[in-house]
């Protein structure tokens, strides 16, 4: 099967706002875990902890619809794939695909928990007992989101291939 510039347009579209979004998902996770390093050598003012939280929240309002527009990418390369290259469904589905359907539903519940943080009536959100959750479902992201872009950089590789 030879792939041409359109066909190749068309299948790097996921790939490239995967790496996009993944990013993104990084500077979220990294943003905060900088906020606990910092806090335990005492190198950072409130203001500083309250601008990298605030623009945590703001972020983490729109991680989930990120996600949902890079499997939306997926989806339509796939239909693409399937009847413009006739590529049979079978090659179609992965690992790599489920993974990041697992990751949309951990961003959205990260997206809930983060929320009811911040919408709880108690002045130090850090007492919430949605905070341990929320810490740890992020560090799980993270070794899923490792996951996914190594089992894509895979696929891409035998799709293109």
């Amino acid at each position: 099967m030879s792939v041409d510039l359109v066909d190749a347009l068309v299948i790097l579209a996921h790939p490239m706002a995967g790496i996009a979004a993944a990013y993104f998902l990084y500077k979220q996770w990294s943003s905060i875990k900088s906020i606990r390093r910092k806090s335990n050598t005492a190198k950072m003012s409130n203001e500083q902890k309250d601008e990298i939280m605030s623009k945590h929240q703001n972020m983490g309002k729109k991680a989930p619809a990120i996600i949902a527009s890079v499997i939306a990418l997926a989806i339509a390369a796939d239909i693409y794939r399937g009847v413009m290259m006739d590529v049979p469904f079978s090659e179609l589905i992965s690992l790599h695909g489920w993974l990041g359907v697992i990751l949309l539903i951990a961003t959205i519940s990260m997206s809930k928990s983060g929320k009811s943080m911040t919408d709880s009536s108690s002045e130090d959100y850090h007492k919430s007992p949605h905070r341990n959750m929320h810490s740890k479902i992020g560090d799980a992201m993270m070794w899923l989101l490792a996951s996914i872009v190594f089992l894509g950089f895979l696929r891409l590789l035998k799709v293109l291939g």
